[in-house]
């Protein structure tokens, strides 16, 4: 019995040393590698810095460019207006412009109250055309009177006492002719 006890605890040591190598086991797999991680984090962190630094670089360059042309620039201001002035003339030209609004707003006012009115003082067509035959008529009575005065004048005088009297004219002007003048 004592062999057996012997045999027994030998046998409930080695499952003991069993479970321990277990627990071991199980208590490395648990545990987080650091090394392995910190060497892989330094690679990547590598790889980044490698990376923004080639990325940066241009703009570096253009900063630093930029700040070239800033230079030149603050240098060159003294030959450009000044805001001020700009807002100054652009206050002056703006109150010009709205000046001259007013005034050609009330020109375009007086030409249309003066059209109005010459409009109220022009005689309508039918008016005119109403006056113009009235005339027509007129001139038409006129010259049938004178036409009639005419022909009696012409009644008056036939063509052949006309070349009578010519003729008695005529005689009388060679008679003064031939008779010397005396003083």
């Amino acid at each position: 019995m004592d062999e057996r006890i012997t045999s027994l605890e030998v046998r409930v040591g080695g499952i003991e040393d069993g479970i321990k190598t277990i627990v071991g086991k199980l208590d490395s797999r648990d545990r987080i590698p650091w090394g392995v991680i910190g060497t892989f984090a330094a690679l990547v962190l590598s790889v980044i810095a490698s990376i923004g630094g080639l990325a940066f670089r241009p703009l570096g360059d253009g900063i630093a460019d930029l700040k070239v042309a800033l230079v030149k620039m603050e240098n060159r201001a003294d030959r450009y207006v000044p805001r001020e002035d700009l807002d100054n003339r652009f206050a002056v030209i703006s109150q010009r412009r709205d000046d001259l609004q007013r005034l050609t707003d009330a020109r375009v006012e007086r030409i249309e109250r003066d059209l109005d009115t010459t409009v109220k003082q022009i005689v309508p067509r039918g008016e005119h055309e109403q006056m113009w035959a009235g005339q027509r008529a007129r001139d038409a009575d006129l010259q049938r009177q004178a036409d009639q005065n005419r022909q009696g004048l012409y009644d008056l005088n036939t063509p052949r006492d006309t070349i009578q009297g010519m003729q008695k004219r005529i005689d009388e002007l060679e008679r003064d002719a031939r008779v010397p003048a005396r003083r």
